[in-house]
């Protein structure tokens, strides 16, 4: 009891990671929403699944593409102003979306978010590294990750309860990417506090040959994820599912994977780590066939949509 006691005492955790913790949670309620909302709108102004996806590609790529400049954004920015306006830009381009509902829009403006969002989830990463050290470096990236992922797993939950018809969820999807900017500013102490080292503004594509396997593995985890984020809540729309009901499996799936990790840690130290990745690869075949084969079924249903979120958050 000691030992678990000792293990969730935050206090040994720098003061920064903690607000940042904070911030991270906001930021996962509002991505998590406002993902499940927008493709349950196109879906019902009658977009196709295409035009759906090719959106979603817009923010992979967006994701993909930010790796290549965050070294120089933030050596001419700054880790304080580069959060502040990326959060902030991304609040606008979601007005954006919303004031102009076309496909081309929508697709420039995810662009522009996951441009966004990929520096902003490296510069929290590094955050935590740099201000950890090996004594508290697994707890520190414990917290933020859980406080992302939980946050995430609870935006579709606001699906489930107020569902998408008129303004309120709009509003609702401005307000909780809205809250993230003054989180920041009041923490901007703790953010300036962080020394983020001179990046290298080169990229080291010789990884690609040392661990081959392991970026096959996130490529396939990625191109799941952002297949479901994209096309989970449209397939169950063809299926007649109601929209409450998609936010709530999302919900499911999303905190089920939040709340396995501790286990899933334990095991990781038992086994073999590579044969564990094949593992959630294999679960990433296994649910889509059952959701496509026993959808009416609920135990199954929701079993299915179980596995997607154990074998997603642990992968990553």
């Amino acid at each position: 009891m000691n030992k678990i006691l000792n293990y969730i005492n935050f206090k040994s955790i720098d003061v920064s990671v903690r607000y940042l913790s904070i911030s991270a949670f906001f930021t996962g309620i509002g991505l998590g929403y406002f993902f499940t909302l927008i493709v349950i709108l196109l879906k019902h102004n009658n977009y196709s699944e295409s035009t759906i996806g090719i959106i979603a590609a817009f923010f992979s790529f967006g994701l993909m593409s930010s790796g290549f400049i965050v070294a120089r954004v933030l050596d001419r920015f700054g880790l304080y102003q580069t959060m502040l306006y990326s959060l902030s830009i991304q609040t606008l381009m979601i007005m954006i979306m919303f004031s102009f509902f076309y496909p081309i829009v929508i697709a420039i403006a995810h662009l522009v978010m996951g441009i966004l969002g990929g520096i902003m989830r490296m510069t929290m990463d590094t955050w935590v590294n740099i201000v950890s050290d090996n004594k508290n470096r697994g707890k520190a990236i414990g917290l933020y990750n859980s406080a992302i992922s939980i946050g995430f797993a609870l935006g579709p939950l606001f699906v489930g309860l107020f569902g998408v018809n008129g303004f309120f969820p709009i509003i609702l999807a401005i307000s909780l990417m809205a809250i993230r900017t003054p989180a920041i500013i009041i923490i901007k102490k703790h953010v300036e506090s962080v020394k983020i080292p001179r990046l290298k503004k080169k990229f080291n594509f010789s990884l690609f040959k040392i661990a081959p396997f392991i970026f096959l593995a996130i490529f396939i985890g990625g191109a799941n994820d952002t297949t479901f984020g994209a096309l989970f809540p449209a397939y169950l729309i063809n299926e007649l599912f109601s929209d409450k009901t998609i936010g709530y499996l999302y919900f499911v799936g999303a905190f089920g994977g939040v709340i396995s990790q501790p286990f899933i840690g334990a095991l990781t130290d038992k086994i073999n780590k590579r044969n564990f990745i094949i593992i959630l690869l294999t679960f990433h075949l296994v649910w889509p066939i059952l959701l496509n084969n026993f959808v009416f079924i609920n135990t199954i249903l929701f079993f299915s949509v179980i596995i997607w979120g154990v074998a997603s958050v642990s992968l990553y």
